[in-house]
């Protein structure tokens, strides 16, 4: 009966709360595997919600967690003491209103790591991915940062801040010409150190939201981005196909991954070139948004591609003439 009942936790439960099953409506079976107590249902809403980094609108958390700021920001606090990659697909929530962007996200996620002296294997692979991705620290530059770290701490009695170590702005990062660019959290203070194209540019995101990367300048996206000012995103649609090129730059880190680590892994592994995502979806039988989201982030990382961009008939900028197709 105990494994029964461990069994419809993990697996029932969840499904219900996936299809967003608030308690009166959850069958009787479910409710008296829960002790027929909703705060434990409430309880396990607010885990999965988290976990999986769910969006508060349109999710049964909404229920649980009345107030939604407090929610991201418990949202936030576990994906980094998790570990967990920058939830990428609530930018709009945690960039604008929380002021949080992937490059401070990070930084806080190395300078806590290091801190607290753990090994760079502490990283799980796509984090760690991600954070040389924007920070350009990987192993070696790690394991060089706590030398120095340490080394502070020995020379100054107080302790010389390790933030003072770190990259003061993001690396320049790869941006493809079919992803968007929105507008950020912007302060009067930040559009003052703007010249008049960069204003520009952004006048153009606030007033007329998120643009398509391939029309804009190059040099101008990189910088609002680098500032802070904009964030991109990396749309993936349900029939979109996804292939995975010969990875050069992708180091496996770590072989035990958390819950997050092996369901990125599940889809990574699955991904078919034959296949659209909605039908990856139903294969592996995780939730498409999910899936979705998870693709989202490997095309960001460059560990995955889309077959068609829907830039093939498009004018693109001048400054992406290397990713024109020129017709024979």
């Amino acid at each position: 009966m105990l494994n029964f009942i461990d069994y419809m936790t993990d697996k029932d439960v969840d499904q219900y709360i996936r299809q967003n099953i608030v308690w009166s409506k959850l069958p009787q079976e479910i409710r008296i595997v829960l002790g027929n107590s909703q705060r434990e249902y409430d309880k396990l809403v607010l885990e999965y919600s988290i976990k999986n980094q769910l969006r508060y609108k349109g999710n049964i958390v909404k229920y649980v967690k009345k107030n939604e700021e407090t929610y991201y920001d418990i949202l936030l606090k576990y994906s980094e003491t998790h570990l967990m990659l920058y939830p990428y697909h609530l930018s709009n929530i945690v960039v604008r209103e929380l002021r949080m962007t992937p490059f401070s996200y990070y930084i806080n996620i190395m300078t806590n790591l290091m801190n607290a002296e753990k090994s760079y294997d502490s990283l799980p692979n796509f984090t760690a991915a991600d954070a040389v991705r924007l920070l350009g620290i990987g192993r070696n530059q790690y394991i060089e940062l706590m030398n120095q770290n340490r080394c502070n701490r020995k020379l100054f009695r107080k302790n010389k801040s390790l933030r003072e170590l770190l990259p003061a702005k993001p690396v320049a990062i790869n941006i493809e010409p079919w992803w968007l660019v929105a507008p950020g959290s912007i302060l009067e203070s930040d559009v003052k150190l703007l010249n008049k194209d960069e204003k520009d540019l952004l006048d153009m995101l606030i007033d007329e939201g998120a643009q398509l990367v391939g029309t804009l300048d190059a040099k101008l996206v990189q910088k609002l981005y680098n500032r802070g000012l904009a964030y991109l995103e990396v749309p993936v649609n349900d029939d979109d196909y996804i292939y995975v090129p010969t990875l050069d730059g992708f180091v496996m880190n770590r072989v035990l991954g958390d819950y997050f680590e092996n369901l990125l892994y599940q889809i990574f592994i699955a991904i078919d070139e034959q296949t659209t995502v909605r039908e990856l979806s139903e294969t592996l039988n995780i939730d498409l948004q999910l899936v979705k989201n998870a693709i989202s982030v490997f095309c960001r990382l460059g560990f995955a591609k889309k077959r068609i961009t829907g830039l093939e008939n498009l004018a693109l900028h001048v400054t992406w003439a290397s990713h024109m197709i020129i017709p024979e």
